[in-house]
């Protein structure tokens, strides 16, 4: 089976919009449908991801089941919108990856879901999930995040990695590969360096396709 390439997106931040600040100072994602306010570039983003060659997959943190802010169909009818919406653009993700977990035992309401988990950023656990799953080369994949816990992870995966966020800031934690304002940016980077990288002479033993 050969392997494919993928991109690999946060969520809240990159598709969509956050929703205020929780308890912490930090941007809350959206708990229920009504809150989604999904960026209206994101599904020509995914399209031109694809048509690149990259699979695309979501990586994201949603503590909030953990919290008993949500709940689980919660979470998925907002996966299920998100896939609606790139699909009506001509995109497509693969598969959203949810970490549920928390690891802080004064926050969390069930207690199933107290974990120092794998899967929770800044750890790879969820993108070494779907390059297994899916056989990714993660050394031609990238991660996209808005924050530094997506770009650690990233790195530790073996990804190159583009932050997003306001140009003239700087992320002395993380160290990404890239910066960019958005997700339209992001994808003109990753253009940009795909085209200089098949620009290069051609390695047989390499041949990349979509992973459906």
């Amino acid at each position: 089976m050969e392997r494919c390439k993928a991109v690999f997106l946060d969520r809240d931040g990159v598709i969509n919009a956050p929703v205020g600040l929780d308890d912490f100072g930090q941007p809350e994602s959206p708990l229920c449908l009504a809150d989604l306010k999904i960026y209206s570039f994101v599904g020509k983003s995914v399209r031109e991801l694809n048509k690149l060659g990259f699979s695309v997959f979501v990586i994201t943190n949603q503590p909030a089941v953990a919290k008993g802010k949500m709940t689980i169909t919660d979470l998925a009818d907002i996966n299920s919108a998100i896939y609606h919406n790139i699909f009506l653009a001509g995109g497509d993700i693969v598969k959203i990856y949810s970490c549920i977990h928390h690891p802080d035992p004064a926050q969390v309401k069930f207690k199933e879901l107290l974990k120092d988990c794998d899967c929770r950023k800044p750890k790879p656990g969820l993108i070494f999930q779907a390059a297994k799953e899916y056989n990714v080369d993660l050394s031609q994949s990238w991660m996209v995040g808005d924050r530094w816990k997506d770009i650690l992870a990233g790195k530790e995966a073996g990804c190159r990695t583009i932050l997003i966020k306001p140009i003239g800031e700087e992320d002395l934690i993380s160290k990404p590969s890239f910066v960019a304002r958005n997700l339209i940016e992001a994808v003109s980077i990753i253009k940009d360096e795909t085209e200089a990288q098949q620009a290069q002479p051609y390695d047989l033993s390499v041949n990349y396709s979509h992973c459906l």
